[in-house]
């Protein structure tokens, strides 16, 4: 009954890249560099690629690196660098292309004699026209990568999209996403089967509990437009492996939902051990929601391990790269929906994302994809610590009541930025309570203790005393 009332997510991607690619995405400005911080001198701001393909019913053919959107013919091999075909029409293209005039969003610059070039809107159209696409059994897939394991490195062994910080030389962030994906996975974007559908909203990447502003994220979409599996080669100093992820294992029935615990002492003192052990203890950990990802690697790096015959773990897919992903499951929303955000079910208040599904027909129409902007938040281990940011957070519930439903709508308003915001400004609120109620228990508890050992010592005196 379920599979019933989830829609096909085809059409829904489709309304999803259109909408996008006429929607004007949010731009967030990079903060500035502060002289002789550890930032200075490195670029604020970062770029990713959601890549998309669909995958044949039965398999797609051989692995290639290229193939041609409209054929099934036996593709070309994988050029020796991006953008191997001169007059790519991308305002932003990796290095190594060769310069041309006047350039276009779409496809390459048409030679005497042909067609003007088609637009975005049109590719899609005539790409989701195709007879293999509609074929029952094909599957929308996008790629995610694991990151390799490094000391250096934040976000060492975390699943997340392609991409990485913006070079000095990069024309825009466009450029810098292609850029990116070229280096880390092999795989380049401008080539003539691939479709630069658009960007969502910007994104602010911040530290300690949403205080700090590190840089800004921007999040450009990518279509694969050939029935050939492009074959991702990786960066082994970066990337571990890289993953096709079924768009259904993303939404429910199917989602599985787990939790990722994070020590929130090693945030509030980082450098102090003796600290860290004592906030440890007195606020507990902090537990974010996160999508459970099929481990089926479809590239490994060199410096990766054989894999063992045993299933692998599941990977976790949490924090900044599911926000992204729900904001595109968003767009994969009917646009028609009326019902505001304080109507949909907050992921991290169940154990299912199939739970945050609601009950009635309506609803499951509205919402059929993507959960609130809520399921992002994490919770604490302590409940008394949720408690409190309950109490203190009714400025970030008030942002979600009244946020849009609909992506696009009043896009001048950092409506995500606002609501981590005010969510991590209860937190930190919270904390300081939850840490001050405890110091004065514990206060309390000692003096209690003294109290009865004083009252013990003075019966003992007295005892003798009289004896």
């Amino acid at each position: 009954m379920a599979a019933a009332a989830t829609p096909s997510s085809l059409p829904a991607l489709k309304r999803a890249l259109l909408q996008i690619h006429h929607s004007h995405p949010r731009l967030i400005a990079a903060p500035p560099v502060v002289p002789g911080s550890p930032a200075s001198g490195a670029s604020r701001r970062a770029s990713v690629a959601i890549i998309i393909r669909l995958r044949p019913a039965g398999g797609s053919p051989s692995p290639t690196a290229s193939g041609s959107p409209t054929s099934t013919a036996a593709p070309s091999p994988a050029p020796a660098s991006p953008l191997a075909s001169a007059g790519l029409p991308l305002h932003a293209s990796p290095p190594g292309s060769p310069p041309t005039g006047a350039h276009s969003a779409s496809i390459p610059l048409p030679t005497s004699g042909s067609l003007a070039p088609k637009s975005i809107a049109d590719q899609l159209d005539d790409f989701f026209s195709q007879k293999w696409v509609h074929a029952p059994g094909t599957t929308a897939e996008i790629l995610y990568i694991k990151r390799a394991t490094r000391s250096t490195d934040k976000w060492s062994g975390h699943v997340a999209f392609p991409g990485g910080r913006q070079e000095p030389e990069d024309e825009d962030g466009r450029y810098t996403a292609m850029r990116e994906s070229w280096e880390e996975v092999g795989l380049d974007l401008a080539e003539k089967e691939w479709i630069p559908v658009g960007a969502l909203d910007d994104r602010e990447i911040t530290t300690s509990l949403g205080k700090r502003l590190l840089m800004i994220l921007s999040c450009y979409v990518f279509l694969h437009t050939s029935p050939h599996a492009p074959f991702p080669e990786l960066q082994e100093s970066e990337v571990a492996s890289a993953h096709w992820v079924p768009l259904e294992q993303l939404t429910a029935p199917q989602a599985k939902v787990g939790v990722v615990s994070i020590d929130i002492s090693t945030r509030l003192a980082p450098r102090n051990a003796l600290a860290r052990i004592f906030l440890k203890a007195l606020v507990g950990s902090m537990n974010f929601k996160c999508i459970l990802l099929p481990n089926h690697p479809v590239a490994l790096g060199l410096h990766t391990p054989v894999l063992p015959s045993h299933p692998l773990p599941d990977l976790k897919l949490w924090g900044l790269t599911l926000g992204m992903t729900l904001d595109l499951l968003t767009h994969m929303n009917p646009a028609s929906s009326a019902l505001s955000s304080r109507d949909s079910t907050d992921l991290s208040t169940y154990p299912h994302l199939a739970s945050t599904l609601p009950d009635s027909q309506q609803e499951i129409e509205a919402h059929p994809f993507a959960p609130s902007a809520a399921s992002i938040f994490p919770r604490f281990s302590y409940p008394d610590i949720n408690l409190l940011i309950y109490i203190f957070g009714f400025r970030y519930r008030r942002i979600l009541r009244y946020r849009p439903s609909a992506p696009g709508e009043n896009a001048r308003v950092n409506w995500a930025g606002m609501t981590l915001g005010s969510y991590y400004s209860a937190v930190r609120r919270a904390l300081v309570v939850a840490v001050v109620l405890r110091g004065c228990a514990a206060l309390g508890a000692v003096a209690y203790v003294l109290t009865l050992v004083r009252r013990k010592v003075k019966a003992r005196i007295v005892g003798k005393v009289l004896s």
